[in-house]
């Protein structure tokens, strides 16, 4: 029954172990000041994604570090750290990220990176541009179908429906698969 016991003990102990010494060699490996190029394998939408959230990235440009090199296709983590969706026309969802670990081979490195952040497109820009396409439209319509006066309540009409269109097809921000993200590392965690 003892050795049933130690067994068990042993057993939950020795992934800790193990993972102290897997992350015990990254600074030396992923030392402060170094650049990281990462791209993502997956579109991440700010409509589904939460802080804390975590995706695999691909190391972009081999980095060299005192002969030890990560390779260009090694695996990197991606976490999530903020997120904020744009409630009003003019804003913009914005997606922050930091990088977690490196994979090289069957080692992994604990990262600490800064973070780099996403924005969206600004609404307000998108709804301007179909307003001015949509006024166009109404005063061309306008102008065929009552001359001057119709131009001119064509284009108001036309304008405002452009904006209202613009609006009510709100896409919130999409990281698209193969989003490539540089990353400054500050050291471990």
């Amino acid at each position: 029954m003892r050795s049933c016991a130690w067994f068990a003990l042993l057993s939950l102990l020795l992934p800790t172990i193990a993972s102290r010494e897997l992350f015990a060699s990254a600074q030396d490996f992923v030392p402060a000041g170094a650049i990281l190029n990462v791209r993502t394998t997956q579109p991440i939408y700010a409509d589904y994604v939460q802080p804390g959230a975590r995706f695999t990235g691909i190391v972009d440009d081999p980095v060299v570090i005192d002969g030890q090199t990560i390779p260009r296709g090694a695996r990197a983590t991606l976490e999530v750290v903020g997120v904020e969706q744009s409630s009003n026309l003019k804003g913009r969802d914005r997606i922050n990220f930091r990088v977690r670990s490196i994979h090289v081979g069957n080692s992994s490195y604990a990262v600490s990176s800064d973070y780099v952040q996403v924005k969206g497109p600004s609404e307000g820009k998108k709804a301007a541009r179909k307003g001015i396409i949509g006024g166009g439209i109404g005063a061309a319509v306008g102008g065929l179908l009552g001359g001057g006066t119709g131009a001119a309540l064509g284009a108001t009409a036309g304008a405002g429906t452009g904006v209202a269109i613009a609006g009510s097809g709100k896409a919130h921000l999409v990281v698209p698969a193969e989003t490539r993200l540089q990353f400054h590392v500050n050291g471990v965690r």
